[in-house]
């Protein structure tokens, strides 16, 4: 049983609004209101008055629009159209949730036991909670969460439970619609969605016309603006195919107005670390089964930390399309994909702006900001607390565990240590003072283990990482601050694909405010030479500034394996799929000959954003196989183009920051 009070009325001020009405009139207005706070509040816990599965289904087939598609779709290919309507509901059968009281109630139960064995517990944004529930007073809203790990799914849900809030329907990809699993999850609210729509507008209206009466039943949606969980720790470039879809409903008139509220989900470790090592490694991703879940029940018997939820800034989407230059029924189909594109990006940069830096994953970063094979503990520390600083100084979410910074780093510390991703050489008892110190030392096939965990957090660096590259790799004294400025320029388009970006900063602004907090730290100082100003490093400076570049280094190197793989492709093109494989040959190679340092730079996510950055920069080609019948599994292969000047240059301004 839970009580939770509704907003409260103020008695003075409500008669004071009745003067002129009787007692009984006063009476039973005020009575009338108080049942409305209550209804709210109701709502805001249960939701709207849920109809059945089949209720929904005939709703969606009973809409106009659709009505009026499938008309349309049968007159023009020539259909029978009871069989296109025939197809039509066999597709929401394949799609729609079937929502179970029943089945919350054993997630509660079975994510409370998980919570209480597995983690150290839940670290929720209370004041964020509250925000949400504030909004779903006034409008439909929808969640738009990272996707780190499979437990994504059901936490929301567990936090929602737990403070009284409307539990969403949660879009799922029908990988997971497996025996049993796909039944339990749809009695838990998913609904499920292919990978890709194309070539099939049949089901692409079906799908988009149930998220709209989703949304017309006032029902919270749930969807992971990354589409597939994120397998390198970082946040995935957005995909904007589910949002365009509640917006073309908002604009159709489903919803007056709903809001889109980015929420951060993190782990201090994921469940599912071993298999995106392999899939980074070039595995094959293994399909989601049964038999998977029973293998994973290993995790049973370990400790992950805890996890840490986070809402960002909500954006109302009525107010937000209003305050756009243009309306968008007026806009093009490119404007209005830009226009997605856009909101996609504000969502993601909200989720990374509201993420958590955790013990674990500023240990991590600390460990793997240089490459040799070991560090002391104090060095270690001097590191750690460089990295704790600057992120102070940006006014980051700090996990609540940093209270007691030593106790939280030595218990990160022991956790890699027992998972062994790094040993402890203690101090033997016979030395002298000053050689008594602990040392962490890494295993080489671990560091990608760690890789995972430093890129939670590395947006909040790159800044930084960009400027301390520039000013470490100049074979000058001072650097100007043109030189810096254009390397940041530089680093930035290189490495567009692995980081999100906030296109609203300006360039020069970020450089600048970077410097300025070296600057203050005693790290640099700025003369004038010739009406420019040049950037000298002072004393310890380097030294405190080269974990800042090394945290990068390993994104360098791998750009560096793919640009020596493209001579692979000077003698005949090569598809995607034998290229990656070469380049993945090439790059052990160059580490075992020591050319590259860092065995997390091996990332086969990283040399397919390399890739696209060069098909991007019309370095190389991308050339489908048009015998291919069905056009969704073309196979694409990739040649030179004629800008190999292009591409020298290229190479030459790389191997300078290597």
């Amino acid at each position: 049983m839970r009580v939770i009070p509704a907003e409260p009325v103020k008695l003075s001020e409500y008669l004071n609004k009745g003067d002129g009405l009787s007692q009984d009139a006063v009476v039973h207005d005020l009575r009338g209101e108080l049942i409305d706070r209550i209804e709210k509040e109701k709502n805001t816990v249960v939701g709207p008055a849920l109809k059945s599965r089949e209720e929904l289904i005939g709703m969606v087939l009973s809409d106009a629009s659709l009505k009026n598609f499938i008309s349309d779709y049968a007159e023009k290919e020539k259909k029978d159209k009871s069989a296109v309507k025939k197809d039509a509901r066999r597709y929401l059968y394949e799609i729609a949730a079937d929502y179970s009281e029943t089945f919350i109630g054993f997630w509660r139960i079975l994510l409370t036991w998980l919570c209480n064995n597995i983690y150290d517990g839940l670290s929720v944004d209370l004041e964020g909670m509250a925000k949400i529930r504030n909004i779903s007073k006034k409008m439909p809203f929808v969640i738009v969460p990272c996707h780190r790990s499979h437990i994504d799914y059901l936490l929301i849900h567990y936090v929602f439970y737990f403070n009284n809030i409307q539990l969403p329907f949660i879009a799922a990809g029908n990988n997971l619609s497996f025996f049993p699993m796909g039944y339990i999850f749809r009695k838990s609210g998913a609904f499920f969605l292919r990978r890709s729509f194309r070539g099939n507008k049949i089901y692409s209206e079906v799908f988009t016309k149930y998220l709209a009466i989703l949304l017309k039943e006032g029902l919270p949606l749930e969807f992971f603006i990354e589409g597939g969980r994120s397998r390198t720790g970082k946040m995935v470039m957005p995909k904007y195919g589910l949002l365009s879809m509640v917006i073309q409903a908002y604009q159709e008139k489903y919803c007056e107005n709903f809001a889109a509220i980015p929420v951060y989900i993190g782990y201090d470790r994921v469940i599912e670390e071993k298999s995106y090592l392999k899939e980074l490694s070039g595995a094959t991703k293994t399909p989601e089964n049964t038999a998977e879940i029973i293998k994973t029940s290993k995790i049973l018997r370990k400790r992950f930390g805890r996890v840490y939820v986070n809402i960002g800034e909500p954006i109302v989407m009525k107010s937000y399309l209003e305050s756009q230059e243009k309306p968008i029924d007026q806009m093009t189909i490119d404007e209005r994909q830009s226009l997605y594109r856009k909101i996609g990006y504000e969502i993601v940069l909200e989720i990374n702006k509201v993420s958590v830096v955790t013990p674990f994953s500023l240990v991590a970063a600390v460990i793997l900001s240089h490459d040799r094979r070991g560090i002391s503990h104090r060095e270690l520390l001097n590191i750690l607390n460089e990295f704790y600083e600057y992120l102070s100084t940006q006014k980051v979410k700090i996990a609540e565990t940093f209270a007691n910074r030593e106790k939280a780093i030595a218990e990160a510390l022991n956790m890699f240590v027992q998972s062994g991703f790094i040993s402890r050489i203690e101090a033997e008892e016979d030395e002298d003072e000053e050689m008594q110190e602990v040392v962490y030392s890494l295993k080489e096939e671990k560091r990608l283990n760690l890789e995972y965990y430093k890129n939670n957090i590395l947006h909040f660096f790159v800044p930084l990482c960009f400027v301390a590259t520039s000013m470490l790799k100049s074979n000058e004294d001072a650097t100007s601050l043109t030189r810096i400025m254009g390397d940041y320029k530089f680093l930035k388009k290189l490495l567009w694909n692995e980081f999100i970006f906030d296109e609203r900063k300006d360039d020069a602004q970020e450089v600048n405010d970077v410097l300025a907090y070296l600057y203050d730290r005693k790290m640099i100082t700025s003369v004038e030479r010739d009406g420019q100003v040049w950037i000298e490093i002072k004393g310890r400076g380097s030294k405190k500034l080269r974990p800042f570049a090394g945290l990068i280094h390993n994104y360098l190197e791998s750009f560096w394996i793919v640009i020596r793989s493209c001579l692979y492709l000077k003698k005949n093109p090569l598809t995607k799929k034998d290229w990656l494989k070469k380049i993945r040959t090439l790059g052990d190679r160059m580490y075992r000959k020591g050319e590259i340092l860092r065995q997390e730079a091996l990332s086969q996510s990283n040399y397919q954003n390399v890739i696209i950055f060069f098909e991007d920069s019309e370095l190389i080609t991308a050339i489908k196989d048009e015998k291919s019948e069905k056009k969704e599994k073309k196979e694409v292969s990739y040649a030179l183009t004629e800008n190999r000047a292009e591409m020298e240059v290229l190479r030459r301004r790389l191997f300078k920051f290597l």
